[in-house]
């Protein structure tokens, strides 16, 4: 599988989720005070599942982490009875974990951008296995 191909049918996946997600985004920024930083978590059997999580920074950080809890989850994949849940692809032969991190952080941050509300505080995406450098997102993203 090209890295194109195995994009298109992540974000594909991650589309069908825009819409929850961009209404838990708003709530985010509505509450936050300083920056919200959204986490990549690859599986460390870099063969697929991944989680993509937000945290509050700043004065208010631990009220908010609180005060949102299970909602600051947006997207997980995890292996079910018949395979991945949801039906992400799987690795492409020949890549190394690493490989699918970063396809993996790029098609998150494709499909994160247009979601992030305006106005309010610093967004940025992370990948917590730092195989890619954390982008800024939204109308930050070129400050």
């Amino acid at each position: 599988m090209h890295p194109s191909e195995y994009r298109a049918r992540l974000l594909r996946i991650l589309t069908m989720r825009s819409e929850e997600v961009a209404a838990k985004l708003r709530r985010f920024r509505d509450a936050a005070t300083d920056a919200v930083v959204i986490d990549l978590f690859v599986g460390q059997d870099g063969e697929g599942p991944f989680d993509v999580w937000v945290r509050f920074e700043g004065a208010d950080a631990f009220a908010l982490d609180r005060r949102f809890d299970d909602e600051r989850h947006i997207f997980g994949v995890v292996w079910g009875e018949e395979g991945w849940e949801p039906d992400v692809p799987s690795r492409p032969r020949g890549w190394s974990g690493e490989e699918l991190e970063e396809a993996t952080f790029e098609t998150v941050a494709a499909w994160l951008e247009p979601l992030i509300p305006e106005g309010g505080p610093s967004w940025e995406l992370t990948s917590v296995d730092g195989v890619s450098e954390p982008r800024r997102l939204g109308a930050h993203a070129d400050r």
